[in-house]
C-alpha cells in the first residue's frame, strides 16, 4: 500500500520499502564494482607478479666527474641526465629510472676502478617473472639481461668491480 508515491513499511509477503530497495542496489553495485576491479587485476598480464626493484651500478673514470658536495663524493660530468629503461623480450617499456646525481668515489680495494666516481640507478616497479628483460640506457643499444641479474644488490655489483678490470679505451 502506497502514500503519496511512498513504499510503507512491509509485513511479511509484502514489497519491500523504498529505502531497503536502495541498500539492496547499492550493495548489488558495490559488489559488482568490486568484482570488475578484481576481473580487471586477474586480465591485466603485469598485475599480481612479484614487482621488484633494480639496481643498476655504473662507473664513471675520473676524467668525466668532478668533486661533489661531501668528502669522497663525485659528479658525473658525462650524459649524466640519462634515463635507463627496462622493457619486455618484445620491446614494451616497463621501467625506468634515472642516476643518482651525486655518486661515491670507490676507495682503493677496487684495485683498477679505484677512483672512479660510482653512480646508482634505482628503476622501481620492475614486473618479476619475466625472465628475460631488455635494459637500455640513453637511448644506446638494448642489452638483454636475466631476471637475476636485475634483482643483484647494489653491494653484489660492487664485489664484481673488485675482481674485473676497466675495458680499454
Amino acid at each position: 500500500m502506497s502514500m503519496g508515491g511512498e513504499f510503507v513499511k512491509a509485513t511479511a509477503g509484502q514489497q519491500p520499502t523504498r529505502s531497503r530497495t536502495k541498500r539492496i542496489d547499492v550493495a548489488i553495485t558495490v559488489v559488482a564494482v568490486i568484482a570488475a576491479g578484481v576481473a580487471l587485476a586477474v586480465w591485466d598480464p603485469f598485475t599480481g607478479r612479484d614487482s621488484f626493484t633494480a639496481y643498476a651500478v655504473g662507473l664513471q673514470d675520473g676524467t668525466h666527474t668532478k668533486p661533489g658536495s661531501t668528502p669522497g663524493s663525485c659528479v658525473r660530468t658525462a650524459a649524466s641526465e640519462e634515463e635507463t629503461v627496462i622493457y619486455d623480450e618484445d620491446g614494451k617499456k616497463l621501467a625506468a629510472g634515472r642516476a643518482e646525481k651525486e655518486g661515491k668515489v670507490l676507495g682503493p680495494e677496487f684495485n683498477d676502478y679505484a677512483g672512479f666516481c660510482m653512480v646508482v640507478t634505482r628503476i622501481d616497479a620492475v614486473p618479476g617473472d619475466l625472465g628475460t628483460y631488455l635494459s637500455e640506457w640513453g637511448r644506446g643499444d638494448r642489452l638483454k639481461l636475466e631476471e637475476s641479474d636485475l634483482r643483484r644488490s647494489v653491494e653484489d655489483q660492487l664485489n664484481g668491480f673488485k675482481q674485473e678490470k676497466p675495458p680499454k679505451s
